[in-house]
């Protein structure tokens, strides 16, 4: 995939205008459409602020590779070491509604839309009643 493909896939995914687009990038919405189209090139500064705005690597933005996010973010935190222990504590029907909570919180947080999950079936993303302990340990 070229360049002018990926920027109007970003672009149309995050359901943004040429306009607004070029808003961001503080010129006209030509410019965005001579990218689309091929006709212009962004320079590299320019680069670098389109692969920000949509949180990917320019990489990927270039269409080098269809890698999104090609750097590992450390998950060796304290709050995800902590995730991790009460996660391992839940059993597996527990563990499969803690799974659509965190999907249902990714979308409702979201601007761009959540496709399904093919690991995870054809099941729709809406709020969930949580079944919470009275006063689990660690909380008061």
């Amino acid at each position: 995939m070229e360049f002018k493909d990926r920027l109007k896939m970003l672009r149309k995914e995050r359901r943004l205008t040429q306009v607004k687009l070029g808003e961001m990038l503080n010129y006209g919405y030509t410019a965005i459409a001579n990218y689309e189209s091929g006709r212009n090139q962004p320079s590299i500064p320019d680069l670098k602020k389109i692969a920000s705005i949509f949180n990917v690597s320019m990489d990927y933005l270039l269409g080098v590779n269809d890698i999104r996010h090609p750097y590992v973010i450390d998950d060796e935190t304290a709050e995800f070491n902590e995730f991790r222990r009460y996660y391992a504590l839940l059993n597996e029907e527990s563990k499969e509604e803690l799974m659509g909570y965190m999907r249902y919180l990714v979308y409702k947080e979201s601007t761009v839309p959540v496709k399904k999950d093919i690991s995870y079936g054809e099941q729709e993303l809406k709020p969930i009643t949580l079944k919470v302990a009275q006063n689990p340990e660690g909380y008061k």
